[in-house]
């Protein structure tokens, strides 16, 4: 008799996606149910630096970018290539040898 699971596979890409939500629920509610028994932020707690840190606003960058006129390239005409008579298969191979088919 064979066992009723055995059909039943567990790819690693689902457990794997599996896990990382369960983290990201998991520190969610970590940061949710977070405090300190003093009642306010403690400046030594890594999560409490990171809730309370505010980024700063930078500056945008701009570039001052300047064009001259190029004289245009005038269009060439299309190539005109020779038609072959004969197409060459790279598949095809020459006929066995004498010495082969004796053998």
């Amino acid at each position: 008799m064979r066992p009723v699971f055995s059909r039943v596979r567990l790819s690693w890409i689902p457990a794997l996606g599996i896990l990382c939500i369960a983290l990201v629920m998991m520190s969610g509610m970590a940061q949710a149910a977070h405090f300190h028994t003093s009642g306010t932020i403690d400046h030594d707690c890594a999560l409490c630096v990171a809730a309370h840190h505010v980024a700063h606003a930078a500056p945008p960058i701009t570039l001052n970018f300047s064009s001259l006129p190029v004289a245009s390239v005038p269009k060439t005409s299309r190539l005109v290539k020779p038609r072959r008579a004969v197409f060459f298969r790279l598949n095809s191979r020459p006929p066995p040898s004498g010495s082969a088919v004796l053998a």
